[in-house]
């Protein structure tokens, strides 16, 4: 069975290094989260219309802790790669910065 992931996405003007996503990351992990920034909301409404495994009773709603201007998502199903790869995916059309903690990478 595969650990559950963390990613974390959010909106920055550019392309993230690993010490910035880091650092990112810490500081979401402390603040309190709140509301949406305009492409972080778009980012999500799109990830709820998809199933990240129909067979799981696992929701969307379960796996995101949504901040204002980020999102961390916590991969908790057994096809993770594949889950990664849509969140990457959706964070890219959206503007939006991916860092997975776990593997130290930071996607833009």
């Amino acid at each position: 069975m595969d650990v559950p992931v963390d990613v974390v996405v959010w909106r920055a003007p550019g392309p993230a290094t690993f010490p910035e996503a880091a650092a990112r990351y810490a500081e979401l992990r402390a603040s309190p989260l709140g509301a949406f920034e305009p492409s972080v909301a778009a980012f999500v409404r799109e990830l709820r219309q998809t199933s990240p495994d129909p067979s799981s009773p696992v929701s969307w709603d379960e796996a995101l802790t949504v901040g204002v201007d980020a999102v961390i998502v916590h991969v908790v199903w057994p096809e993770q790669r594949r889950v990664l790869d849509l969140v990457e995916l959706l964070a890219r059309k959206h503007g939006l910065v991916c860092y997975e903690p776990a593997r130290q990478v930071a996607m833009s």
